[in-house]
């Protein structure tokens, strides 16, 4: 039964009695001091929900379950559609992002308004505080959804039971109209990662590839090289020379040290200091020959300082040729930049090459300080390009608490799909890392997610987030896994919630929608 009374936004109501306003005045302040003597509630990310308003019996939705950013968020009879499941993405503190699963866009208010009455709606994760909810349990046992911008609840406009009725925000009133119950559906949110074991799927930032005998390469952040004949078993390499095992116990991605990294970690940053740490190696394979884009932070650092460096090899374990550098990066204004480096806004980690359809030698990069960043290479040397020296500029994300980095871009059917990380990565069970997506018909862009938000808008359709003990997927690059069936493969790590949070290796091939986008899908 409802239990509250509200006019229409900006409305009186006439000849209200004494009486009333005292009671509905009693009703708000028992409402508001039940709802501050309950904790917030820890929703199950591994399931997708159904949301049920308690006085309709209706559940959320999405308008028309139009994939556009800016969609109202309405209530509907449960009548199976995808655009009712929803997934709790935690924030921290009590907070979660909360999912639509079938345009992967999440609830927030217009113009992250602070007003009674405004609408609810669906945009991209772009990290604004409106789009954080936090959970806790009514005086009835139902569930109120509060939001973290505005303090106000979610509910169904003016108390309304029909289909179609928009969802807006309001103050505490006592309304069964801002309880909801939560629908179960015992569905996983995403598929699981393909089961991996060995001593080395324990990575970040994975790329991999296949060479021609068939065997899978996998190179990672903190000079971790592996490999595996069946994208299962993944084995420290321990093959290299002693001359390339350096301090390692096992082979390093590039060993020993090339004489060109002296001074750039001092402390050096990994393994007592046995070897240069290189971050984020990602590859090319070319006329047989293998392409080595490495990052290497500069340490001590106070700021981005960094570089990219290029390594070749005739064989994917190396030895590896120092081919120089590609770009660095100096952010630091406590700190003047030694030689060779100049003041940058950029981060120079994390790079990816590749080659576009028409042949030509691209590399994005880059990180939470300014963008991601796109140059041209010159493919007779693999450095930066000296007749199209322009740097275009990808994607961009607002205040540093909704950083981006870690780029990816593959070539499939007519589009460059651009794959990035966005939040906190590397906090182990409590990272908020999770994948985007946005494509492009044109190499340089610009790159849309599937809402119609461009990435330099914050835009990035969700790919992939945390889901049961699967916390923070991201530092991900895709590869044509000519082992099964040339199919678009996901390769990514995440923190395993039921190992301590040990980074771990996440494998899951694509697949696409029929106009085009991917998404994830059971190996």
């Amino acid at each position: 039964m409802q239990t509250c009374f509200r006019p229409p936004l900006g409305g009186l109501v006439p000849h209200r009695p004494l009486v009333w306003k005292v009671l509905v005045a009693m009703l708000i302040f028992m409402a508001s001091f039940a709802i501050s003597a309950h904790a917030a509630i820890t929703m199950n990310t591994t399931v997708q929900y159904k949301i049920k308003n308690v006085n309709s019996g209706l559940v959320l939705g999405l308008s028309g379950a139009s994939q556009a950013a800016g969609t109202k968020v309405v209530q509907w009879a449960d009548n199976g559609t995808s655009d009712h499941l929803w997934h709790f993405m935690p924030m921290g503190n009590g907070q979660y992002n909360i999912e639509n699963m079938l345009t992967h866009q999440v609830l927030g208010v217009t113009n992250a308004s602070t007003a009674d009455g405004a609408q609810i709606v669906q945009w991209s994760d772009n990290g604004t505080a409106d789009h954080l909810w936090t959970v806790t349990q009514a005086a009835s046992g139902n569930f109120l959804i509060q939001n973290v911008n505005s303090g106000k609840y979610l509910e169904a406009y003016l108390a309304s039971t029909l289909n179609t009725a928009t969802i807006d925000q309001w103050s505490s009133t006592g309304c069964t109209c801002q309880e909801w119950q939560f629908v179960n559906t015992g569905v996983a949110a995403y598929p699981a990662p393909r089961t991996v074991a060995g001593n080395g799927i324990y990575v970040h930032d994975p790329y991999m590839l296949r060479d021609s005998a068939g065997t899978y390469w996998l190179y990672g952040t903190h000079q971790t090289l592996a490999y595996s004949t069946d994208r299962t078993n993944f084995t420290l390499y321990t093959s290299c020379t002693t001359t390339q095992l350096g301090g390692y116990v096992t082979c390093p991605v590039i060993g020993p040290d090339f004489s060109s990294w002296s001074g750039l970690q001092t402390p050096k940053g990994w393994n007592s200091g046995a070897n240069t740490d290189i971050w984020a190696p990602s590859l090319m394979v070319v006329n047989g020959t293998y392409y080595q884009y490495y990052s290497i932070p500069y340490l001590p650092s106070t700021g981005a300082e960094a570089l990219i460096g290029l390594a070749t090899s005739s064989a994917p374990q190396g030895p590896w040729t120092d081919k120089g550098w590609v770009t660095k990066s100096w952010t630091s204004t406590t700190t003047s930049p030694p030689s060779g480096f100049s003041a940058t806004t950029d981060n120079a980690i994390d790079p990816a090459p590749f080659v576009d359809a028409s042949g030509n030698w691209w590399m994005t990069w880059g990180s939470w300080t300014d963008g991601i960043h796109l140059i041209q290479l010159n493919p007779s040397t693999g450095l930066k390009s000296t007749t199209n020296t322009t740097v275009y500029t990808l994607a961009q994300r607002g205040s540093p608490s909704a950083g981006e980095e870690g780029p990816f871009i593959y070539y499939y059917n007519g589009y460059y799909y651009y794959f990035a990380p966005i939040n906190v990565c590397c906090n182990g069970t409590s990272s908020t890392y999770r994948t985007i997506v946005g494509r492009s018909t044109s190499v340089t862009g610009p790159y849309v997610d599937r809402g119609g938000v461009a990435l330099t808008a914050g835009g990035g359709t969700i790919l992939l987030s945390t889901h049961g003990n699967i916390i923070g997927p991201g530092g991900g690059s895709v590869f044509t896994d000519a082992g099964n069936n040339n199919t678009p493969t996901f390769v990514y790590h995440y923190y395993d919630g039921n190992n301590n949070g040990a980074a771990t290796l996440g494998i899951n091939p694509l697949a696409f929608t029929s106009d085009g986008w991917p998404y994830i899908v059971s190996n």
